[in-house]
């Protein structure tokens, strides 16, 4: 069975490593800096506070690299319509639509944000999360393509 259509859709990527520790580094300057001051001014009780904001910042930097693991697999066939879901930890869920009488639709319930989906009757399948408005208009289009 080959596949007329395969297209994965990733999130954004993050910062590489080198970019995440040039700016942890600027960040941990300015903090060491204004802790010094705070140091000299004796209210010595904010330097826990930016501890805590660093250590969140490197957090966040590492949720963000390990969710950019994550992708979604759309493979259209001649008969089917598989997708294919890897979470950041390496878990995969899978979903299979017939693909006569499945459509795609672009839902728009308010201008910042749209909903793409894979309908097919009375199941609905959320595709494309992760993706930016425009980039989930591309992605619909081209699904509206090739199912035709």
């Amino acid at each position: 069975m080959t596949a007329t259509l395969d297209l994965i859709l990733r999130p954004p990527p993050p910062l590489n490593y080198r970019q995440a520790l040039i700016v942890l580094g600027v960040t941990a300057l300015v903090m060491a800096i204004a802790a010094a001051r705070f140091w000299f001014l004796g209210a010595w009780m904010i330097l826990p506070f930016l501890i805590i904001d660093l250590s969140l910042l490197i957090w966040a930097f590492h949720a963000s690299a390990r969710g950019s693991k994550a992708f979604e697999r759309i493979c259209l066939s001649e008969r089917e319509i598989r997708v294919e879901r890897v979470g950041a930890g390496g878990n995969s869920q899978s979903y299979t639509l017939p693909r006569q009488w499945t459509r795609v639709e672009l839902e728009r319930p308010s201008p910042p944000v749209s909903r793409l989906w894979l309908t097919h009757r009375d199941r609905r399948l959320l595709i494309g999360h992760h993706l930016n408005l425009r980039e989930r208009a591309e992605v619909y289009r081209e699904l509206r393509r090739a199912l035709g």
